[in-house]
């Protein structure tokens, strides 16, 4: 039932968050994106008489050549949005729906009364300092190209944008069991478990010295202490306890783990990281999850779905209202 979700500190997580409902466009295929793009464009008007400092016009909103140039340098700065430049032009025109999207949900909050409090921005200003010790998050605005005033004003549309989506963005009918039945029906290979191990490993970088810890072991000394001692793996300080894990998970030398009796040492076992004595302290075995302990978890995932798609319906409606008109000499530039 695993979900996708975003990585990095609790600033980075929250930026990630705010980034809209435009967080799909950080994770949706870029043919996707290019749908969403098409849908978007396919209702706006191609802005003849816009200022050439005029990107888009949102209603009575403008979007600037500058402001589109800050944010989009931005994005393909983060590590791992490296893009192909014959990309770059259906990449950039995907990116300005996203900034029209957060301009419709802003005026949608604003004309809805929801506001973003002194104390919220505030909050999260510190939350994103606390990433950026020292100077670091002034050298990081500097990189942006903006001031502090630019940069909280971005940053409090974003939160409102935010609150917009959460005000809307949930289910709000019942889903009965027969529905949760189904699912778990359709799904039942996602609720099996597979096998699980829990062991600890010694690892050195000589193959002698992992011999003479063999020969200790034999004699009966403690395998935790030894490796205290003598490991170089950072589970070292919980004697070795690499926690549990299923096949495949590891490199291709923990999986012989598998194949011993809870209770035995392992041979010395060669890698590209050194040399292991691996412990098995507990197996867990495979099992089907019945469909009474994954109800809750399913009829939660249904409502996250169903929520999503009447959003997704809503945010149409919402663009098909807009006044939007794009700098069509941009798009040809």
């Amino acid at each position: 039932m695993g979900r996708r979700r975003e990585e990095g500190g609790k600033a980075k997580r929250r930026e990630e968050m705010i980034s809209m409902s435009y967080r799909k466009f950080k994770m949706q295929p870029f043919s996707t994106l290019l749908l969403i793009f098409f849908f978007v464009w396919g209702c706006a008007q191609w802005g003849e008489g816009l200022p050439e400092h005029v990107l888009a016009r949102v209603n009575q909103e403008q979007i600037t050549v500058d402001e589109f140039n800050r944010e989009f340098k931005e994005l393909i700065s983060e590590p791992g949005k490296e893009t192909k430049e014959a990309n770059l032009k259906d990449l950039k025109q995907a990116y300005l729906d996203q900034m029209i999207e957060r301009k419709i949900l802003v005026q949608e909050a604003r004309r809805s009364g929801i506001k973003v409090s002194q104390e919220e921005l505030n909050q999260a200003i510190l939350e994103i300092k606390m990433d950026y010790p020292g100077e670091g998050f002034g050298e990081k605005l500097g990189l942006k190209g903006m001031t502090l005033e630019e940069w909280k004003v971005r940053l409090g549309e974003k939160l409102l944008a935010e609150k917009m989506i959460r005000s809307v963005l949930h289910y709000r009918g019942e889903i009965d069991e027969k529905e949760a039945l189904q699912y778990y029906e359709t799904h039942i290979s996602s609720f099996q478990l597979q096998p699980k191990v829990r062991a600890r490993q010694i690892i050195v970088a000589d193959g002698e010295e992992a011999i003479q810890i063999m020969k200790r072991l034999k004699r009966g000394e403690n395998f935790e202490k030894l490796a205290v001692k003598k490991s170089l793996g950072p589970e070292r300080v919980k004697g070795g306890d690499l926690g549990y894990f299923s096949q495949g998970e590891k490199p291709a030398e923990f999986d012989h783990v598998f194949s011993m009796e809870v209770g035995t040492i392992s041979d010395v076992i060669k890698s590209p990281y050194g040399y292991h004595i691996f412990k098995l302290e507990e197996k867990i075995e495979p099992r089907q999850i019945p469909f009474e302990e994954a109800k809750l978890g399913i009829l939660q995932e249904l409502r996250q779905n169903k929520g999503e798609e009447e959003y997704q319906k809503w945010l149409k409606g919402l663009k098909g209202k807009a006044k939007i008109k794009i700098n069509k000499k941009w798009l040809r530039a």
